[in-house]
C-alpha cells in the first residue's frame, strides 16, 4: 500500500509483454565433469567454463569454481552495489520489491557503453517494475555490454526484467529467482551505433529443438554462444527453446546452481 499521495510503481500502466510459463530446470544428467573443490582456486588453471549438451536440451555442470555467473549469484547486496560503484555504472537502489534480494534501477548505460531497457518512454520507466534488476543481474550484464560493445552494439531493447509471480515471473519453487527476483531479463532486440539492429524475431533463424551452441550460423547465435562461453549467464533460452521464446533471448543469473542451460 502506498501512502497518501506518494506515486507507485503499480500506477504505470506497462504494455502488455512476454509473460509465458516460468522455465523448469532439470538438475545436470551429466557426469563428466568431477565435484569442483570451492577451498581451491583454479583460474590460474584456465579450461573451459562449460561444455555444451550435444542435445542442447540439459543444463550442465560448471567446469571452474571462478565462473562469473556463480561468482555474481553468491554476492549478498552490499557486496554487490559496491561492485557496481566500483565499476562505475549508473544506478539507483529501488523500492523494496518482493522477491528480490537487490533491486535497482539503471540511470544510463553499462561500461561497454551499452544501455539496456523496455520500450516504455522514459518517464514511465522510472517508475515501472519491469525495469527493476537484481544488482547481480546487471553485473553480469555489465560484463556482457562490455562483449556487445565490440561488436557495434550501443543499446539492447527487453520486455521486461522483473514480473512477480502472479505475471508468470516464476513458479514457487524459483520464489526470488528468475523474473520474479528480478535476476532474468527478456532481450528481444539489440540496436548498433550505425543504425542497425539485430531482431531476435526476425534474425535468430532456429528451430524448436535445434542445440543453441556451439555452433553459430549467424551473429545473434554468437552472441548467445560467446557469453556461454563466458559463463556470463545461468541460462540463456532462445527461440531454439520453445515457441514462447520466439522473439526474445531469457539471460538470467540464478543463485546456488552450478549449472548452465544455454539452448
Amino acid at each position: 500500500m502506498c501512502a497518501v499521495g506518494a506515486t507507485c510503481e503499480t500506477e504505470v500502466r506497462e504494455p502488455a509483454t512476454v509473460a509465458h510459463a516460468p522455465v523448469e530446470v532439470a538438475p545436470p544428467v551429466r557426469t563428466a565433469a568431477p565435484p569442483l573443490d570451492t577451498a581451491v582456486p583454479i583460474a590460474a588453471e584456465g579450461g573451459p567454463f562449460w561444455e555444451p549438451d550435444p542435445t542442447g536440451q540439459h543444463a550442465v555442470a560448471i567446469l571452474r569454481n571462478d565462473a562469473p555467473n556463480e561468482h555474481y549469484a553468491a554476492m549478498d547486496m552490499a557486496t554487490c552495489e559496491a561492485e557496481l560503484t566500483k565499476r562505475k555504472v549508473p544506478f539507483a537502489v529501488a523500492d523494496p520489491t518482493q522477491g528480490v534480494l537487490a533491486p535497482v534501477r539503471l540511470r544510463g548505460a553499462l561500461t561497454g557503453g551499452v544501455t539496456i531497457h523496455s520500450l516504455l518512454p522514459a518517464s514511465q520507466r522510472e517508475k515501472a517494475a519491469m525495469e527493476i534488476f537484481d544488482c547481480r543481474l546487471v553485473l553480469a550484464l555489465d560484463d556482457f555490454s562490455n562483449a556487445l560493445s565490440k561488436r557495434g552494439v550501443t543499446e539492447m531493447i527487453h520486455l521486461s526484467a522483473y514480473r512477480s509471480r502472479a505475471n508468470n515471473g516464476c513458479t514457487p519453487k524459483y520464489d526470488g529467482k528468475q523474473h520474479c527476483g528480478a535476476l532474468a531479463v527478456d532481450i528481444a532486440e539489440f540496436r548498433r551505433k550505425d543504425g542497425s539492429t539485430l531482431n531476435v524475431q526476425r534474425d535468430f533463424h532456429g528451430k524448436i529443438g535445434q542445440p543453441t551452441c556451439p555452433q553459430r550460423p549467424n551473429e545473434l547465435w554468437s552472441i548467445v554462444c560467446d557469453a556461454a562461453d563466458r559463463a556470463t549467464f545461468n541460462v540463456m533460452l532462445t527461440p531454439n527453446y520453445n515457441a514462447q521464446h520466439f522473439n526474445h533471448v531469457h539471460v538470467e543469473v540464478t543463485p546456488d546452481a552450478g549449472w548452465m542451460l544455454v539452448h
